[in-house]
């Protein structure tokens, strides 16, 4: 091509190979430059966010926000869409943060939230499903001990009468001849020294008493018995069997000891025998250490006169349950968790033959015992597997192993063993799109006792009444009565306020020389009954378990937290409401989430933020720990954290987890109100943003309870987590709206978290139920 001459002067003829690429080129080029500078000078109104964020965002976050290897963080969150957008317009695109504001920032951030950002764009992208899971941990210990408690005979013997039925002799045997009286007394603690009982001609020289009733259990592990005494003893728990026997003494003070693992929330058989006869002096205590407790007599609150059932306990703890996705449930088998359900097998088949004549209704003698013995086989098979046996199953399961040369005993132990090791057992069926009535029995079973369907579920089964969605509400409404829906809801507590921290409280004793394990142990009573009493004696308001204004004190933690008891036990004590709120403001709490000798406005924050608020928090970019020795020693703690926390990568979270901690920096590492700190008057007052994006004024833990009480987002997330709790489950996983359609239903009951519970249960028990179900258990 010729210099100065125009491109329009030349024909294709004239035009070489190279010039034509050169030309096509320098087109191609101008494009790009008009579409860059078009995209970064501003766009008019044709121009969408998401052809904003595909010239501006994209390279560094992918085509869906999922990441890339420069920025390989998600954009997925919890933020409104107000705070979103004022966080593109402030710090995006990295380093070049004025090419996208106002309008534009707007765009692209109301694409962002719709396509993937928001939780119900990642519930689009990612529908949730029912997860195939085996049976937890509680679920298996609690189904093992129903399932014997159902043909063994399984009694609620719970009543609001307290201590032991004692019978006393005036000789050291127990003939009936020289009782002198009967009596309900608690606790087991006497000390005659060389004398004896007053009154009813009782000798020093010899006398005896019985104790029977039942022991009261709150939690699930190993319980050790102690029996103090110069005297003989027999002491039963949960047993047939003497747990301790020392009938024979030697006048000697001894300690017997003995340990029992034992379900929680149970009512489990307890007897005590003891006599005296020549010894020189007599005296007895019956002392106990719980799980998370420490040795001390067992209180007359624990026991009750009336004696139950034993409840077979597995006595080999299975492993812990993923709680990866914030909530315990039996996603992963382990080597460790076959082997603990394969020990428990054996040690319920153990049992079931040890009782084989009882169970299957026979005797040794009978001549059709084997065959009373595999009908029993049978029915125990069927029972586990929470389904009627078809005839290959009976034939697989239970038939083939009693054969006329096989041992009884061996037959009914493979038998259980198989059972209790299958599938059927284990792994709990959830996913049946037209679920049938014994399907329907165990998912109500689970949900609200985590164990197996009782007696009354299968008669309505066999009746009929089991088959539309009113039958399922009235079991649920039934079950909720029982005391094991209550032990359910506890354990949920458990895990919404994270009591598995306080196992760990450790005060520094220079710092508080009063606090010890004693007071530990009665704040977990006390906060267990503030629980029980507000969901089941009173409103049973969810928003009550917040801005309650009382706490249940007894004389020690009265005398340590400033409040004035009269009763002997724990008594409901009203406190100033401008300071205490609810569960917020609970000692345990405020201890548990505090260090050995200063408060941790840091760990109260995450907690208040993430399980009271609801609001979400990403793992901290850098691990930063908190070393006081680093600070000037006459700083405060909301100073100290306030300069550790002030970075621009921190306060992403910290704006959220400092002001909430702030708020109870009235309260110290043991929960008790203070007005200064390091000679200073505590500031406890912040500015606070809410998910909503609006300012909230935080001037305690009042304003926390309140807002969070009437907020649906905080609403929401309870309920979302009770529902995680009692499924084991996503509420997306049985349709979108469910969450939405559950949290409507418990504003409208006001709150009330019985009623939620009974919802819940009965929304997944029924799920793809389209039509009734007939007498037969099947859909018709």
């Amino acid at each position: 091509m010729e210099v100065g001459r125009h491109i329009s002067e030349y024909s294709p003829t004239d035009m070489r190979p190279t010039d034509i690429r050169r030309i096509h080129f320098v087109k191609s080029f101008i494009v790009i430059l008009i579409g860059f500078f078009t995209a970064i000078q501003g766009h008019g109104a044709e121009v969408s966010g998401e052809k904003i964020y595909r010239q501006l965002c994209l390279n560094c976050h992918g085509e869906m926000g999922q990441g890339t290897k420069k920025y390989d963080e998600p954009l997925t969150g919890g933020w409104s869409l107000a705070k979103l957008t004022a966080e593109i317009e402030k710090t995006m695109p990295d380093g070049k943060a004025k090419l996208c504001v106002e309008e534009d920032a707007a765009k692209v951030a109301k694409y962002i939230y719709n396509a993937f950002y928001s939780p119900a764009a990642q519930a689009r992208i990612k529908p949730a499903r029912v997860m195939f899971s085996r049976l937890t941990r509680r679920q298996y210990e609690e189904s093992i001990a129903d399932l014997m408690g159902e043909f063994l005979g399984r009694t609620s013997t719970f009543s609001d009468d307290r201590g032991l039925s004692g019978t006393w002799y005036k000789s050291r045997g127990y003939n009936n001849k020289q009782k002198a009286f009967d009596r309900v007394e608690g606790p087991v603690d006497f000390d005659w020294g060389s004398g004896a009982p007053k009154g009813e001609g009782f000798k020093a020289q010899e006398f005896s008493a019985r104790w029977r009733g039942s022991l009261f259990t709150t939690e699930t592990g190993m319980y050790e018995f102690i029996v103090k005494t110069e005297n003989g003893i027999k002491l039963w728990v949960n047993s047939e069997k003497p747990t301790l026997d020392a009938w024979v003494s030697d006048g000697r003070m001894k300690e017997h000891r003995v340990s029992v693992r034992l379900l929680g929330g149970r009512a489990v058989p307890i007897a005590l025998d003891f006599f005296k006869w020549k010894d020189k002096t007599a005296s007895i205590e019956l002392r106990w250490k719980p799980p998370h407790g420490v040795e001390e007599i067992i209180p007359r609150s624990q026991f009750m006169p009336n004696q139950s059932a034993r409840v077979f306990t597995v006595q080999t703890p299975l492993p812990p349950d993923d709680s990866s996705h914030g909530f315990g449930r039996g996603i992963s088998v382990s080597k460790a968790w076959d082997e603990t359900t394969t020990q428990g097998a054996l040690e319920t088949a153990a049992r079931v033959v040890y009782h084989m004549d009882q169970l299957a209704n026979t005797r040794k003698d009978d001549p059709k015992r084997r065959e009373k013995v595999r009908d029993f086989a049978a029915r125990f098979t069927s029972a586990a597997f929470r389904q009627p046996l078809t005839a290959t199953q009976r034939k697989v399961f239970v038939d083939a192993f009693f054969t006329n040369d096989t041992p009884l005993a061996d037959a009914l132990k493979r038998t259980v063993i198989l059972a209790l090791k299958s599938p059927r057992f284990l792994y709990p069926d959830f996913h049946s799109t037209e679920p049938n009535a014994h399907q329907i029995a165990a998912r109500l079973a689970l949900m609200l006792w985590d164990s197996v369907p009782d007696r009354s579920l299968n008669v309505a089964i066999q009746n009929g009444t089991l088959s539309t969605p009113q039958h399922i509400r009235t079991q649920a409404n039934r079950m909720m009565r029982d005391r094991r829906a209550r032990t359910k809801l506890q354990h949920f507590f458990r895990h919404w306020l994270e009591l598995d921290k306080a196992d760990a409280i450790d005060k520094n004793v220079r710092v508080f020389p009063e606090f010890n394990p004693h007071i530990v142990v009665d704040l977990r009573h006390s906060l267990r009954l503030f629980l029980d009493d507000t969901i089941w004696t009173g409103s049973g308001d969810y928003r009550d378990l917040l801005r309650a204004d009382h706490l249940f004190l007894n004389n020690r933690l009265g005398k340590f937290y400033g409040a004035n008891v009269t009763a002997n036990g724990f008594e409901k004590i009203t406190l100033d409401p401008n300071r205490r709120a609810g569960v917020l403001t609970h000692p345990l709490l405020l201890a548990q989430f505090a260090y050995s000798d200063k408060t941790s406005p840091i760990h109260r924050g995450v907690f208040l933020a993430r399980h009271i608020a609801g609001r979400t928090l990403k793992p901290p970019p850098n691990e930063i720990e908190f070393k006081d020795s680093e600070f000037n020693p006459n700083q405060t703690m909301r100073e100290k954290v306030t300069h550790l926390t002030k970075s621009a990568n921190c306060m992403s979270c910290h704006s959220i987890i400092n002001p909430l901690g702030f708020a109870l920096e009235n309260f110290d590492a043991v929960g008790r109100w203070r007005e200064k700190e390091k000679g200073r008057e505590i500031n406890a007052a912040s500015d606070y943003t809410t998910a909503a994006n609006t300012p909230l004024k935080i001037t305690g833990a009042r304003t926390i309870a309140n807002y969070v009480a009437e907020n649906p987002h905080g609403q929401r997330h309870f309920v979302e987590q009770l529902f995680n709790h009692l499924a084991k489950q996503a509420p997306g996983a049985f349709g979108r709206e469910t969450l939405d359609e559950l949290w409507q239903s418990f504003v409208k009951t006001d709150c009330n978290v019985p009623r939620l519970m009974s919802e819940i249960t009965v929304l997944v028990a029924g799920s793809n139920l389209s039509q009734p179900i007939n007498k037969t258990g099947n859909n018709k």
